[in-house]
């Protein structure tokens, strides 16, 4: 069985709305790397000292 085509309205209107949802998973990735980047680093750094034998 064929599927029935869409009409160029059709088409456009799904076009936009995968761009859409393609550009808010791209927003929501950009503020995710940002608040990532102003996390960093996570820890306190490693305070240096002697290593000790148990």
């Amino acid at each position: 069985m064929t599927a029935p085509k869409d009409t160029p309205r059709e088409s456009l209107e799904k076009e936009r709305a995968r761009q859409t949802k393609k550009s808010e998973k791209a927003e929501q990735d950009d503020y995710l790397e940002e608040a990532l980047e102003e996390t960093f680093p996570a820890s306190d750094p490693i305070a240096p000292g002697e290593v000790k034998d148990h």
